[in-house]
């Protein structure tokens, strides 16, 4: 078994795993849940129904709303990749696996997308060369056959430095005129949210980018934070990777900084204690079967092997097992009241304006 420091690479937002999304009230148990308005009231006007882009998935026309879930996936990253070369051993595909799975049991995922790295077909490399994100053609796939949404992850992913050095121009174009890119390629959804990138933002100039733009055109801001009022930041729960939660085992000290393994029974928990009103974003990376392959380049590895997922482990945050992601999605699919749908549709039923 291998325990490489691959975690530690990875950005903090990538390791956090407790909180949920803020839209109007946050109240506080094990953490933090977002509630939209009571029953007939979305910011001091009335419900609103689905729009008509939305994800087919249990249409969000529930009265009071919610509960709410939204199944992320970040940068629609649809394989893994050693060194830039495609490698789908031992990975759920996005295109093939997931979306196909999500969409016999009535759901559909929303994906992000940086979208001056989306290519017309071939896929951008990212996260240290051993990630695909998807091309236009593969998030087409995704929202014509499978009804997914997609969001903005900025234009060009930007570090904090080149935030804080934007002119008003780039401001607009890394925020606002994204969604103009996402609409002109046929996907819907794109208004819904915008994802800033990295472990940065709560710093002053993303909170301001999020302030002066971002709230001006999307209905929800992603941070690692949650917020009751203007700029509307929301907080997705990432199903992340990391040493066993089994003490007796070895993989339990597999080393990532930051964090251990999600158990599934976890992220199941705290979807079955939401309350009509309340939205829970789950967001997930690439997810895993088996036991990573003999990569060149690559460095992560991970076991998925055991019936028990409290012997399951990776040491990186953006690799999670295939089979216990699917144990959460059947949870999910046993709860007649829960409506898996896309920010943009919360945001509607919320009263926010896109």
């Amino acid at each position: 078994m291998s325990g490489e420091i691959y975690g530690d690479r990875v950005h903090a937002r990538k390791r956090r795993r407790a909180g949920l999304l803020s839209a109007v009230t946050v109240t506080v148990t094990a953490a933090a849940v977002a509630l939209l308005p009571a029953a007939g009231t979305a910011y001091g006007g009335t419900l609103q129904a689905p729009h008509a882009n939305a994800s087919p998935a249990r249409s969000a026309a529930a009265t009071p709303p919610g509960p709410f879930v939204t199944l992320l996936f970040s940068r629609t990253e649809i394989s893994a990749a050693d060194n830039c070369v495609e490698n789908d051993a031992s990975i759920a595909r996005l295109d093939t696996t997931v979306a196909p799975y999500l969409h016999s049991l009535g759901m559909a995922g929303t994906g992000t997308l940086v979208t001056a790295r989306t290519n017309d077909t071939t896929r951008f490399c990212t996260h240290y060369n051993d990630d695909l994100t998807a091309s236009w053609a593969d998030a087409t796939n995704l929202a014509q056959n499978y009804g997914w949404s997609f969001v903005s992850h900025t234009a060009t992913y930007p570090s904090l430095t080149q935030i804080q050095n934007f002119t008003p121009a780039q401001a607009y174009a890394e925020t606002c005129g994204t969604i103009a890119t996402i609409n002109a390629h046929g996907l819907p959804g794109a208004a819904g949210m915008i994802a800033y990138p990295g472990s940065y933002t709560k710093a002053p100039a993303v909170v301001k980018l999020q302030t002066d733009y971002g709230q001006t055109c999307f209905d929800w801001g992603r941070q690692a934070t949650a917020s009751t009022t203007p700029p509307y930041w929301v907080y997705p729960v990432a199903v992340v990777g990391g040493p066993c939660n089994d003490p007796t085992q070895p993989c339990y000290n597999v080393h990532v900084q930051n964090g251990r393994y999600t158990m599934p029974s976890t992220v199941i928990n705290q979807i079955k204690r939401l309350q009509p009103g309340q939205w829970y974003i789950l967001q997930a990376y690439i997810l895993v079967t088996g036991t990573n392959p003999n990569y060149t380049s690559d460095r992560m590895r991970w076991d998925c092997t055991s019936p028990n997922p409290a012997e399951h482990w990776t040491n990186v945050t953006v690799r999670y097992c295939w089979s216990d992601y699917q144990q959460i999605i059947q949870a999910i699919a046993g709860m007649p009241g829960i409506t898996v749908t896309d920010p943009l549709t919360v945001g509607r039923v919320a009263g926010r304006p896109f």
